[in-house]
């Protein structure tokens, strides 16, 4: 539930950052705080789990939000993006689930022990990336 949830306030922010806030400057902080939680997420995925195609997901969709960042910085912010960049976007849109999927079936247990761990998440819990599990050196 908790994931599906922060999707949602994640889609908020999206509409709040781009579409009631000054632009480009909305567009700048919007990519810049979501590139900063995925970088942050990344490292503790990698750090807590050992998972590398979930870390691989974080660290393609951190890239991504950091060249929205550039765009927004030059003048270019959702949604007058170039055709480039909805290429890009759309790229990485389908790659992260890619790579998601890849790690279900290569670590299905971590995978599955990772599943069970965020049943008792909070959207707050995955706000400041405490909802990954400590899977490294426990065996699983």
């Amino acid at each position: 539930m908790a994931p599906g949830l922060y999707g949602v306030l994640v889609g908020i922010a999206v509409v709040v950052f781009t579409k009631l806030m000054p632009q480009p400057l909305g567009s700048i902080v919007l990519w810049a705080l979501i590139s900063a939680q995925l970088s942050w997420g990344a490292v503790n995925c990698w750090r807590r789990t050992g998972l590398p195609f979930a870390t691989a997901a974080m660290i393609t969709a951190a890239l991504l939000s950091t060249c929205l960042l550039t765009l927004a910085v030059i003048g270019r912010p959702y949604p007058t993006w170039p055709p480039e960049a909805w290429v890009l976007f759309a790229g990485v849109a389908l790659l992260g689930p890619l790579f998601l999927f890849i790690e279900s079936r290569v670590n299905r247990t971590k995978w599955k022990e990772w599943a069970h761990h965020m049943e008792q998440q909070t959207v707050w819990d995955i706000a400041i990336g405490r909802h990954f599990p400590q899977l490294r050196n426990r065996g699983v």
